[in-house]
């Protein structure tokens, strides 16, 4: 029995990465980011379950990482619990998820794979199961272009940015697992197609930041000077085309938006620079610091580059802890290279692409997820901890292992299920399962009618859960209007002023109220 439970533990990080490129439910609304996201929450309490009943824990290597893993916690624990909507940050907004609870799950992810990847095959089939997520994610892109049916292929991963991310950190992995094995070096084929499908520019800088990297671990040390002079001359060289060819203007994003957001993000970090405004608030006040009417008719939720918006949601304290945690990361990979570890340069090198991809975007279940798996494969294979014997587990080893199934089930399945409801038309159900996200108690509102008590009591607490939907803001400054709740109505407006400044409606009302 204790063989048995050992051997599945160690296959759970590998499951993981070949489900975060896969899987998807068409019944939801979010049919794509909310199933991942469950997916990250889900293992996130299982995976360290999982090491903590097998034994793959102890050891001075778990200590190490403890420590900044312990850090990056707290902060993201004082960014929620100072808030400026505590709801919010519990919960997360609808479509980005970003809550405390994700933050918290990913740094599950990275502990409980490297405390079951103790041993070289359960690293590799990791390694290989998400190169074949990712395969199949590129094949999917393929075929989504030959039909015509996107603008813009994503693979089944709703966006195709996160496409971009996750095939970019699967190149440098294509290499590291074909060297080995030749047969897979044709996963380069969907993955190297699918990428350049995604018409994503930080996708394609990122994998070649990864191959850099990867190169450079794997040549001989005589070879190392020459390939990095060449490796900054092929950067900068990139770096360059994209910026001075037409590739600058590519999906009619120029650059020009990013810039003025993270200007403005400057002044917004400034005003609470200590813990920050909580996870997944921005999107409610980001129009207080907003100059310029960046991408017109469009708020912004997010800062579009990973340590400004780490900043602005978590802040110094945030930003210090992360940086602690990637300087542990980063150290370790370090002396794993100069010992002649060359398994660590594959997933290394996928941490780096996407690192490279964050500086332009920011973090998301679909892409960050494999992140904090590929980092916890780089940890345990760079620990000198001896893997932990097989046999003699008892009873509470399988305890502690049904209660972390048990608590991942019960965090990851209703948000799903709630999804589904909406999808159904039956927001009530929706709002039962899952009574902390705002859209559900919006939609329940919407559907019973603006105009009765109990609709105007749903589209208030939308409100207070921080639901930042401009349209709906208004909306419900209308309904309050409409029954001569003037303070309410008032704030409602506000509310939409802070989320977006540039449109005439809510100053138009506020006027109309005097």
């Amino acid at each position: 029995m204790g063989s048995l439970l050992e051997r599945t533990a160690e296959w759970l990080p590998a499951l993981f990465c070949l489900l975060l490129p896969l899987v998807w439910v068409p019944t939801a609304v979010d049919l794509f980011i909310v199933p991942r996201t469950a997916l990250v929450v889900g293992f996130g309490v299982l995976l360290p379950a999982a090491a903590l009943a097998v034994g793959g824990w102890p050891g001075s290597g778990w200590r190490r990482l403890g420590l900044p893993v312990a850090a990056v916690a707290a902060a993201a624990l004082l960014a929620a619990v100072f808030s400026i909507n505590p709801w919010l940050s519990l919960a997360g907004a609808y479509t980005r998820y970003e809550s405390v609870l994700v933050r918290l799950a990913y740094l599950g992810v990275l502990i409980g794979t490297a405390g079951l990847c103790r041993r070289p095959a359960a690293r590799a089939w990791v390694l290989k199961l998400f190169l074949l997520g990712c395969a199949v994610a590129g094949l999917e892109a393929i075929w989504q272009a030959a039909r015509h049916e996107l603008a813009r292929p994503d693979g089944n991963l709703g966006q195709p940015g996160l496409l971009g991310a996750l095939l970019a950190m699967a190149v440098p992995v294509a290499l590291q697992v074909g060297l080995r094995e030749w047969r897979w070096l044709s996963t380069l084929l969907p993955v190297g197609l699918g990428l350049y499908l995604s018409a994503s520019r930080a996708g394609w800088l990122a994998a070649l930041g990864g191959c850099v990297v990867f190169g450079l671990m794997v040549a001989p040390r005589r070879w190392r000077q020459p390939l990095l002079a060449l490796a900054g001359i092929a950067v900068v060289a990139a770096v360059l085309v994209l910026l001075l060819s037409p590739l600058r203007g590519l999906n009619q994003d120029t650059g020009g938006a990013r810039l003025g957001v993270w200007s403005d993000s400057l002044r917004m970090i400034a005003a609470r620079p200590l813990t920050g405004w909580g996870e997944d608030a921005t999107g409610l006040v980001f129009g207080r610091f907003q100059t310029h009417d960046w991408e017109p008719g469009d708020t912004f939720d997010r800062i579009h580059d990973q340590p400004l918006d780490l900043l602005v949601a978590q802040g110094v304290l945030g930003g210090l802890a992360f940086a602690w945690l990637l300087g542990a990361l980063g150290l370790r990979v370090l002396r794993g290279w100069s010992g002649g570890a060359s398994a660590v340069a594959g997933p290394a090198a996928a941490c780096v692409a996407y690192l490279a991809w964050s500086l332009l975007n920011f973090d998301w279940a679909p892409a960050t997820g494999a992140f904090y798996a590929l980092a916890g494969v780089v940890w345990a294979a760079t620990t000198r901890d001896p893997p932990p014997q097989r046999g003699g587990l008892g009873w509470g080893s399988w305890l502690i292992a049904g209660a972390g199934l048990a608590a991942a089930l019960a965090l990851a399945v209703p948000p799903v299920l709630a999804d589904t409801a909406y999808r159904g038309g039956d927001p009530a159900r929706a709002v039962a399962l899952d009574p902390l996200q705002a859209r559900y108690h919006q939609a329940l509102g919407e559907l019973l009618g603006v105009s009765s008590p109990r609709a105007l009591a749903e589209l208030r607490r939308a409100r207070e859960l921080g639901d930042y939907d401009y349209s709906f803001l208004i909306e419900l400054g209308d309904a309050e209007r409409k029954d001569g709740h003037l303070a309410e109505a008032r704030q409602a407006y506000r509310a939409a002023l802070d989320v977006y400044p540039f449109d005439p409606t809510a100053p138009q009302r506020l006027k109309d109220l005097g």
